[in-house]
């Protein structure tokens, strides 16, 4: 249990990112220190503040509404990275005395993990991994106005590529890909108290990284962070009896690592980007690579009314799919989050 003084000294920064720049392992990295707590990529302090922001006074029903909605609106691997949800009731119902949105939030992100797992008592930092709140600077910053951003990026032609190879995205046109990833970084500059980490700066020496990074955040680096593998391979083990045999062939085969190179199961083949789809790509993402720290071509091409009308559409595409999409469902009313969440986990295989 926590006082209300420990809690409130607990500082939440975030990872800004898209997808394939390494982000899950560095998080599984840095989760490794005792220190350090790092969550998997629920946005639900954003969705739950019109609903939960102003409330002062928490009682158990309260607390019950709050965990059923949570738990109704996990994206992502709940019987995998969180706490079980008695004890989770457990945890908000002791310290409801003291309660309010930030703590609430903050005993909401302490309690990723099964305790079996990961020891809550030395957490000093707590960091979100967030691809969604990209797009939400304005609300971000106001409901953590102390917050540091670490900007996790990727060279955009590898990272297409890798998007491409996993087909986790609406469409895989090279153009809409990187328009994507354009958007990306544009957005995550804009954020105050930023730090810059490339994947290949990340790749090529992962200690120097990590140490760059406890720093920024404020405490020490620990030589168990290396280890990642461990920490993965007994979560998996403490969850194991609650996961589908098909989830953990997925999870599993996503997390091997981006330091494996042994052939991927699910991983698709891609075709290699032509010289002209680089030239054009390196071209329009310029400027947003030279503020990321990576090297622009010399002799950029002249772009013709076919390359720009193409570019155009593609950039509208990734507008509609990425920013408007995200923005409009934030302003979705919380009651029907919970149901389309509901509707999509009946229908999931």
């Amino acid at each position: 249990m926590w006082r209300s003084d420990e809690l409130d000294s607990i500082p939440i920064h975030f990872i800004l990112c898209t997808e394939r720049t390494g982000s899950s392992l560095l998080a599984s990295m840095l989760t490794m220190n005792p220190s350090l707590i790092v969550a998997s990529e629920e946005p639900f302090a954003l969705y739950f503040l019109g609903k939960y922001g102003n409330i002062i006074a928490w009682n158990e029903s309260r607390i019950k509404a709050y965990v059923d909605d949570f738990f109704s609106l996990f994206e992502k691997n709940a019987a995998l990275y969180f706490e079980h949800k008695d004890r989770f009731t457990q945890c908000l119902m002791a310290h409801a005395p003291i309660l309010n949105y930030d703590r609430l939030i903050k005993l909401t992100y302490l309690n990723f993990y099964d305790c079996d797992i990961k020891n809550k008592d030395s957490i000093k930092v707590i960091l979100d991994k967030q691809m969604k709140y990209v797009f939400h600077k304005e609300e971000i910053t106001r409901l953590f106005p102390s917050a540091s951003f670490l900007i996790l990026t990727r060279d955009v032609l590898k990272n297409i590529e890798a998007k491409a190879r996993r087909g986790i995205d609406f469409f895989s046109h090279p153009y809409y890909l990187s328009n994507v990833w354009k958007l990306t970084y544009e957005e995550t500059l804009r954020f105050p108290r930023t730090q810059i980490l490339t994947f290949e700066t990340f790749i090529s020496d992962p200690e120097a990284a990590l140490r760059t990074l406890n720093t920024f955040w404020g405490v020490s680096f620990e030589s168990s962070q290396l280890n990642y593998q461990i920490g993965f391979s007994a979560l998996i083990a403490n969850r194991k009896h609650l996961l589908s045999p098909q989830y953990l062939e997925k999870i599993t085969d996503f997390h091997r690592g981006i330091l494996d190179t042994s052939p991927r199961s699910k991983q698709r083949t891609a075709n290699p980007l032509s010289e002209k789809h680089q030239a054009v790509i390196l071209k329009q993402t310029s400027e947003t690579n030279k503020k990321l720290g990576y090297a622009t071509p010399s002799t950029p091409i002249k772009l013709n009314l076919w390359d720009r009308l193409s570019w155009t559409f593609y950039r509208i595409l990734a507008l509609l799919f990425r920013p408007y999409l995200w923005r409009a469902y934030r302003l979705v009313p919380l009651k029907l989050k919970c149901i389309i969440r509901r509707r999509k986990k009946e229908y999931a295989p």
